[in-house]
């Protein structure tokens, strides 16, 4: 081993340690790793040393070379796909996907883990994973909220399967993209990744993993949530429906219908004429003009508004009907000598604003019907408003405009975005075009099409993962120009050159799952690929079949909430416990690295 070997070393270690114990940001450890490879050859190269065989600055990347992570095509790739994922999620694709396939699911747990297998696998395949998983998260909670499942049991597969669903496509990770641009510097392979080139195992993956969780995963989940899962952060309104006499509810029950979880509401009483049912509010059979009174929240008003079946009644009157070309706004009541102590109907918001009163902010509904509940000080009400009557309810001093709520799902805006993303990917697999290329002007057609508003273009971004991708960049030329990874391709070669293929493979896998979860998906295939490309050398195996090894298990380490972001957002929620990703995982990634591995030796 020579100094510039031990020094890389050195480098890897300390990235290792600060990566495992976090005590600096993930992007801060990588910018920290580029700092020191980039100052090293700077600061130590001397004559003095190349007399002694020293050669730093041949052995680590330069100036330029060091910078060269913020401007790689994996690095671009992954910024253009995190814009264009937030295109998607604004645009309400996937939530209208989710709408429509949650009636599906009902209360069986064998239908929720194929429903949510296919819907976020196939979807991660194609935008960032990451971003499916994070779309998918408020849906899976109401889910969980208006059935008999645990969030912790749809929150679990949620994520795993954003992660398999990632191994489809060259852009479904980040992850997929780095490996890419690795290989395409690597001279033994020379070329990038092509969209589909592993989505045959991709797919393998994705089914294995759904057999896993219908017969052995679906036992290991959690029987509780390790706390509560409440949302503290939005208000929650409640509000009157009435069925229209061409719904779909009539001769149904709510229950049935499965009313509670397609809506996201909970339904409070259910009133037809002079008779009201409130316990049984949900298994009485429905018939038109029922009034259905629910608790939700107000972008739950807002889908109910467009719906066909119901309609949201303003004022809590029969006669009269929210409309869908209005706004809704959220506001606090002030004015002692108009609301307090009077009924909603005795409110004429209509006079004085030109808006109607669609939503109270209480739980406590004490009359029969909203029109006669009593208004306070205080409170927090829901009106349906036109925009040009908005300016004159903010001068208003008989009430406080809280938020505003836009209905940013449209028809256009979605087939626009899909189209967008669907060119992305097709230009890149049936031209010459490169995806980077592909990706930068679908930045461009979302920004100029209006389906991401020039000043939100950016929110969407991970930043801290666009610097964690040009910090470790460097890393990697560092182990591959000081001869790191030979010297560690060599060590193993030594160990593993009389085995089967298969077994190789295995290995690569479970040092990449545990690496994984020890520092980053990414991380790990800096430091890994290069190795693997030596080592294929060496033994004089198919390159892309070990790096294959490694990019499946970087995209696949259910370990724990540490090694991947889908991971850590679920385990934000508090629903579950940090032993629960092993419980659950650990099966899981022993099976994927016999199947991963079979698939790759015998497809590659």
């Amino acid at each position: 081993m020579t100094i510039e070997i031990a020094l890389v070393f050195l480098i890897t270690a300390g990235g290792l340690y600060l990566f495992a114990s976090q005590k600096l940001p993930i992007d801060v450890t990588a910018m920290t790793i580029l700092t020191t490879v980039m100052a090293i050859p700077q600061l130590f190269h001397s004559q003095w040393l190349m007399e002694r065989g020293v050669d730093l600055k041949s052995s680590f990347p330069s100036i330029s070379e060091s910078l060269s992570g913020f401007s790689s095509t994996a690095t671009v790739t992954v910024l253009c796909m995190f814009i264009l994922s937030g295109g998607i999620q604004r645009s309400g694709m996937v939530n209208l996907l989710a709408k429509k396939l949650i009636p599906l699911i009902g209360n069986s747990e064998t239908r929720q883990i194929i429903v949510v297998g296919v819907m976020i696998g196939l979807v991660s395949g194609f935008i960032n994973n990451t971003a499916a998983v994070a779309m998918a998260i408020p849906l899976m909670l109401n889910l969980a909220r208006n059935s008999d499942f645990k969030a912790s049991r749809v929150l679990i597969p949620l994520s795993f399967f954003g992660m398999m669903g990632g191994t489809l496509t060259l852009v479904g990770t980040s992850t997929n993209i780095l490996t890419s641009s690795i290989l395409a510097d690597a001279p033994s392979f020379g070329r990038p990744l092509m969209m589909f080139e592993f989505t045959h195992i991709g797919t393998l993956v994705l089914l294995s993993g759904l057999v896993y969780f219908l017969f052995i995963g679906r036992w290991l989940l959690p029987k509780e949530d390790a706390n509560p899962v409440v949302n503290e952060e939005e208000q929650e309104f409640v509000t009157e429906l009435t069925v229209n006499h061409d719904s779909k509810l009539v001769g149904k029950t709510l229950e049935d219908a499965n009313f509670e979880a397609i809506s996201g509401v909970e339904v409070k009483r259910l009133i037809r004429g002079g008779k009201t049912w409130t316990d049984k509010a949900t298994e009485t059979e429905i018939k038109p003009d029922d009034v259905i009174i629910v608790c939700t929240f107000a972008h739950q008003i807002m889908d109910l508004i467009k719906e066909d079946g119901v309609d949201v009644l303003s004022e809590f009157n029969d006669s009269g009907k929210a409309r869908t070309d209005t706004q809704v706004v959220q506001v606090l009541l002030r004015n002692r000598l108009l609301f307090d102590g009077r009924k909603a109907s005795k409110v004429d918001l209509w006079r004085r604003f030109n808006a109607h009163l669609i939503g109270l902010g209480t739980n406590e509904v004490t009359s029969t019907r909203l029109a006669d509940q009593e208004l306070h000080v205080g409170e927090v009400v829901l009106l349906d408003i036109s925009k040009t009557a908005l300016k004159r309810l903010q001068r208003s001093y008989d009430v406080v405009l809280l938020d505003q709520f836009e209905d940013e799902f449209s028809s256009r805006r979605m087939i626009t975005a899909g189209g967008i993303v669907a060119a992305v990917i097709f230009l890149a697999v049936l031209t010459p075009m490169p995806i980077v290329l592909t990706a930068i002007a679908g930045v461009i057609a979302m920004a100029v099409t209006g389906c991401i508003p020039y000043q939100e273009m950016y929110e969407d971004v991970s930043w801290s993962v666009i610097f964690l991708l040009a910090g470790v960049i460097p890393l990697g030329i560092a182990m591959t120009k000081s001869g790191a990874a030979d010297w560690a391709g060599s060590l193993i070669a030594q160990y593993a050159g009389a085995w089967h293929p298969i077994f190789i493979l295995m290995a690569l896998y479970a040092m990449t799952t545990v690496l994984t979860e020890i520092v980053s998906n990414n991380a790990s295939a800096v430091i890994l690929v290069p190795v693997a490309i030596s080592l294929s050398q060496q033994l004089a195996l198919e390159p892309l079949a070990l790096v294959m090894a490694i990019m499946f298990a970087a995209s696949t380490s259910f370990l724990s909430p540490i090694g991947y972001q889908t991971n850590t957002m679920i385990y934000g929620t508090g629903a579950m416990k940090f032993t629960d990703f092993a419980r659950v995982g650990a099966p899981l990634n022993l099976m994927l690295m016999v199947v991963t591995s079979c698939a790759i030796y015998w497809t590659i």
